[in-house]
């Protein structure tokens, strides 16, 4: 039940930070409030959402069967998903930056805070 109740949240915050990232990207196109450095903002939201796939389907698997495996692919991930978001950075309009910095650190507590043992 504590399993099922940790997934049921891992998935909430996984489905607000998508639909918080999706619209962010549907903002883009013009450079009108910051400098992307040299990364490649172009479609930035696939270079995320490969690693939020990946995650969300260790979380179900983890979910139905709370291995130790299971549980250490769910976190492995869990950081793969955060380190994309993290890769993307400097495609966020300087507007929205901060809460995604936010809800990056809080979704790494989240994981980092999960037990495996």
């Amino acid at each position: 039940m504590k399993t099922q109740k940790h997934m049921t949240r891992s998935n909430t915050l996984l489905i607000s930070l998508l639909i918080t990232f999706m619209g962010v990207t549907g903002c883009g196109g013009s450079d009108d409030d910051g400098d992307f450095n040299n990364t490649d903002c172009t479609n930035w939201s696939e270079q995320y959402l490969a690693q939020a796939n990946a995650y969300s389907e260790a979380s179900n698997t983890y979910a139905t069967n709370p291995t130790l495996a299971n549980c250490q692919n769910y976190k492995m991930a869990g950081l793969n998903f955060i380190e994309a978001l993290e890769g993307v950075i400097d495609c966020v309009p300087n507007a929205n930056k901060q809460g995604f910095l936010d809800d990056i650190d809080q979704y790494k507590e989240q994981i980092n805070a999960t037990d495996c043992n």
